[in-house]
């Protein structure tokens, strides 16, 4: 299984560009993820000059691109379900090189535009795959993250219904 969850900052602006057949939107961009280190190893770490996190190229493709390069800039937060893609190329001096990318399946905005952390209820979403998840940018259908779940009340509890003992647990 070839699955990829991140969530990170941007580093700079994503770059988005058209292919010349078909029109096509690509954005590509690089998402730093903290890396997973207790308190001391971080500060070991940053005190050492080490990097305290990973630098991941993504590229996203068709309206998702699009909608990446409209509504995020350097530093925002954002988060991505993907898969990891492999290739190589041969550059200007013959040498071969090697590539790893994300390739974007679906993303979430994590932050509000005044850069601050978003509401639960405000937090959405966009997939590629729209057999996958049916929101829709380009017909302004996004779907709430909360009332996706407010119809699946997997629980039989309600929407407002919060177990107060482990004995009121479902499972």
């Amino acid at each position: 299984m070839n699955n990829v969850s991140l969530m990170g900052r941007l580093t700079r602006d994503p770059e988005v560009r058209y292919s010349p057949n078909n029109q096509l939107a690509n954005a590509r961009f690089t998402v730093a993820v903290d890396r997973r280190l207790s308190r001391e190893k971080r500060m070991e770490a940053e005190n050492n000059n080490q990097q305290t996190a990973d630098f991941i190229s993504c590229v996203a493709f068709g309206r998702t691109a699009e909608i990446i390069g409209q509504y995020f800039n350097k530093g925002n937060r954002i988060a991505i379900t993907g898969h990891i893609q492999t290739g190589s190329y041969e550059n200007q001096q013959g040498q071969r090189i090697y590539t790893t990318d994300v390739i974007v399946d679906q993303f979430d905005f994590v932050e509000s535009n005044n850069s601050q952390p978003s509401p639960v209820n405000y937090q959405q979403g966009y997939s590629n795959n729209q057999a996958y998840n049916n929101n829709s940018f380009s017909n302004n259908n996004f779907q709430n993250s909360n009332d996706i779940h407010k119809n699946n009340d997997d629980f039989g509890m309600g929407d407002n219904a919060v177990p107060t003992d482990m004995d009121e647990l479902p499972f």
